[in-house]
C-alpha cells in the first residue's frame, strides 16, 4: 500500500544504501513502501555518528528517534520530519511491533562507544542487533518471520568489507579471518531459512558470497584493500536469488 514518502528520501536511500534500495525495489509493490520508510529509518539512526563529535550527542540524536516511537505507538501528534511520516504510516498499516525498531536504535547506538568489541561474539551480538534486527523487521513487514541469520551474514560481511577502516578501532580484538568464517556460517544458515514472499526484501544478502569470495583471494589485504562488486552484478545476483527463491 502506497505510503507518503518522498522521492528524495529514495533517492538519498538509493545513494548511501544502494542494495538495500535495490532489494526494496524487487519486493511486492504492496510492501514496497513501507519497505523504503524502514530502510530510511535505519539510515536516519545510522548516519548519527557522522553527524556527532561527541557521544552524548549521538545518544541525545537516538533518544530522539525512541521519543518519536513514543509519539507514533502512544498515537500522539508525531513530531515533524521527512522520515517520521512515512515511518508512522509504515507502523500503522504493518502493526511492526515496537520491540523490533527499538533494537535497531539499541545496536545503532553501539556505534557511539570507543571501545572495541572484545571479542568475535561481540561482533556477532551486533551484526544481529543492527543488520540482524533490519532484516528481521523487514521480513515481519512481508508478513514472515526470521531473517536475523541473514541479517547477521550481512553484518559481518559488512565488517569484514569494512576491516582497514576499524582495524585499530571496534576490529582490533579480532582477526580478519574469523569474521569470515562467522559470516560464512551464517550464510549456510540463511540459506536454510524459508522467507517465502519475504525474501525479495533481503535478496542483497544474495550478495554475500560474492563478497567473501573477493575478500578471500590470496592477494586482498584486509588492511589496504575494500572489495569491489559491480552494480550490475549485485543486482544480477539478487534477481537470481529472487527467481530462484533461494538466498
Amino acid at each position: 500500500m502506497a505510503i507518503a514518502i518522498d522521492s528524495s528520501i529514495i533517492d538519498r536511500l538509493t545513494e548511501v544504501d544502494p542494495d538495500r534500495a535495490r532489494a526494496a525495489r524487487l519486493a511486492d509493490p504492496d510492501v514496497r513502501d513501507q519497505l523504503f520508510a524502514l530502510y530510511a529509518f535505519h539510515m536516519e539512526l545510522a548516519k548519527v555518528p557522522e553527524l556527532v563529535s561527541e557521544p552524548m550527542m549521538g545518544k541525545i540524536r537516538y533518544q530522539w528517534w525512541r521519543d518519536c516511537l513514543d509519539e507514533i505507538y502512544g498515537d500522539r501528534l508525531v513530531r515533524s520530519h521527512e522520515v517520521t511520516t512515512p515511518l508512522s504510516e509504515m507502523i500503522a498499516q504493518t502493526g511492526i511491533s515496537r520491540f523490533l525498531l527499538d533494537r535497531i536504535i539499541d545496536g545503532r547506538e553501539r556505534d557511539l562507544d570507543p571501545r572495541p568489541f572484545s571479542s568475535l561474539e561481540d561482533a556477532v551480538d551486533y551484526a544481529d542487533a543492527t543488520s540482524g534486527g533490519l532484516a528481521v523487521a523487514a521480513v515481519a513487514i512481508c508478513g514472515g518471520e526470521g531473517g536475523e541469520a541473514a541479517g547477521r551474514a550481512w553484518g559481518l560481511t559488512g565488517l569484514a568489507r569494512s576491516y582497514r577502516y576499524y582495524a585499530d578501532a571496534m576490529l582490533q580484538e579480532i582477526k580478519f579471518a574469523d569474521i569470515i568464517e562467522a559470516a560464512d556460517t551464517a550464510f549456510i544458515e540463511a540459506g536454510k531459512s524459508k522467507l517465502g514472499d519475504a525474501l525479495p526484501a533481503l535478496a542483497y544478502v544474495a550478495t554475500v558470497p560474492g563478497f567473501l569470495k573477493r575478500m578471500g583471494q590470496s592477494n586482498y589485504d584486509p588492511s589496504q584493500h575494500v572489495p569491489s562488486y559491480a552494480p550490475f552484478l549485485k543486482q544480477l545476483r539478487m534477481l537470481r536469488s529472487v527467481v530462484s527463491g533461494r538466498l
